[in-house]
C-alpha cells in the first residue's frame, strides 16, 4: 500500500507525462494542418482561380504569412522546450544531490534549486504563451484563407463573367 505522498507523486508524474504527450500532439497537428493549408492554398491559385484573376490578393499573402509564422513559432517552441527539458533534468539531478548532501552543503544546493526552479517556471510560462500564439496565428490564417477563397470563388462564378463580356 502506498503512502499519500507516493500517490501524489505518481499522479503528478502521470499528469506531467500526459501534458507532454498532449503538447507534442498539439504541435504536430498545427504543423501538419498549417502545411496542408499552405499546399491547398497554392493549389487553389494554381488550378482553380489563377493568381492573375484573383481579387484581394493581399488576403492570400497575409494568410500564407500567418501559416508560415505559425510553423516557425511551433518549430521554435519545440527547440525552446527541448532546452527546458535539459534544464529540468539538471534540476532533478541537483534535487538528488540535495537529498544525499551533508547538512552544510544543503543550503548551497537549495539556493541553486530555487534559482533553477524559477528559471524553469518562467520558461514554462513562455512556452504556454508561444503555444497560444501559434494557435492564434493558425486560426487567423484559416479565417483569412477561407475569406480569400470564398471571395474569389464568388468573383469567378458571378462577377468576373460580367466584366469579361
Amino acid at each position: 500500500m502506498s503512502t499519500p505522498e507516493e500517490e501524489c507523486t505518481k499522479e503528478k508524474d502521470n499528469a506531467f507525462e500526459t501534458l507532454n504527450k498532449d503538447q507534442a500532439e498539439y504541435d504536430k497537428q498545427l504543423l501538419a494542418l498549417s502545411s496542408a493549408f499552405l499546399g491547398v492554398s497554392l493549389a487553389f491559385v494554381k488550378d482553380i482561380v489563377p493568381l492573375r484573376d484573383t481579387v484581394h490578393l493581399w488576403e492570400f499573402d497575409v494568410a500564407l504569412s500567418l501559416f508560415l509564422a505559425c510553423v516557425c513559432v511551433v518549430l521554435g517552441t519545440f527547440q525552446y522546450s527541448i532546452h527546458g527539458h535539459f534544464r529540468l533534468v539538471e534540476y532533478w539531478e541537483k534535487r538528488a544531490d540535495y537529498l544525499l548532501a551533508a547538512d552544510d552543503a544543503k543550503a548551497r544546493i537549495s539556493g541553486e534549486l530555487a534559482r533553477l526552479w524559477i528559471w524553469l517556471d518562467r520558461k514554462a510560462v513562455r512556452i504556454r504563451l508561444l503555444n497560444g500564439v501559434s494557435g492564434v496565428l493558425f486560426i487567423m490564417g484559416v479565417v483569412l484563407l477561407v475569406v480569400f477563397v470564398t471571395t474569389n470563388l464568388n468573383w469567378e462564378a458571378y462577377l468576373a463573367p460580367a466584366f469579361k463580356q
